[in-house]
C-alpha cells in the first residue's frame, strides 16, 4: 500500500525573503505557494482515492465469493427439503434418512459460515473510504499556513 506524502517546506523551490518584497511580490509568492499546496493536496487525495477503490473492490469480491457459498448451502437446503418431502410421501423413513440428514447438515454449514461471512465483509464495504491521509495533510497545511501568515 502506498503512503501519502507529508507536506514539506524545504522541498519547495527557493522564494526570497519575504521582507523584501513588494505587495505584488508577496501577492505572487503567497499564490505560488498556495499552488504548490494544492497540487500536493491533490497528489495525496488521488493515492488515497486509489487505495480506497482497491479496498472497496476486495471487500466486494469477497462479499460475492461468500454469498456464493451461501448459495450452495441454500441449494443443499433445497435438496434436503426435496428428499425429506418424498422420504414422507413414499414412508420410508429409514432408507432415504443419511441422504436428508447430510444435505441438511451441509445445507446449514455452508449458509451460516457463508452468510455470515458474506454479510460480514458486506459491511465492511466503504469503511476504507475515510480519506484519513487527506484529512491529517490537510490539517498540518493549515497549521503550516497559519505560522507562515504569522511571520508576516
Amino acid at each position: 500500500m502506498r503512503m501519502a506524502t507529508q507536506w514539506n517546506p524545504e522541498t519547495m523551490r527557493t522564494q526570497p525573503a519575504a521582507d523584501g518584497l513588494s505587495l505584488k511580490g508577496l501577492l505572487r509568492h503567497a499564490a505560488d505557494e498556495a499552488g504548490a499546496i494544492i497540487r500536493s493536496e491533490a497528489n495525496v487525495i488521488k493515492l488515497e482515492i486509489e487505495e480506497s477503490t482497491r479496498a472497496i473492490i476486495v471487500d466486494a469480491m469477497k462479499a460475492a465469493a461468500y454469498s456464493a457459498i451461501a448459495l450452495l448451502g441454500l441449494l443443499s437446503l433445497l435438496a434436503f427439503l426435496i428428499i425429506g418431502l418424498a422420504d414422507l410421501l413414499a414412508g420410508t423413513a429409514s432408507s432415504m434418512a443419511s441422504f436428508w440428514a447430510s444435505a441438511l447438515i451441509i445445507g446449514v454449514l455452508f449458509t451460516g459460515i457463508g452468510g455470515g461471512m458474506a454479510i460480514r465483509h458486506a459491511k465492511r464495504i466503504g469503511h476504507d473510504t475515510y480519506l484519513k491521509n487527506t484529512r491529517s495533510e490537510i490539517q498540518a497545511d493549515k497549521t503550516f499556513l497559519k505560522k507562515e501568515w504569522n511571520k508576516l
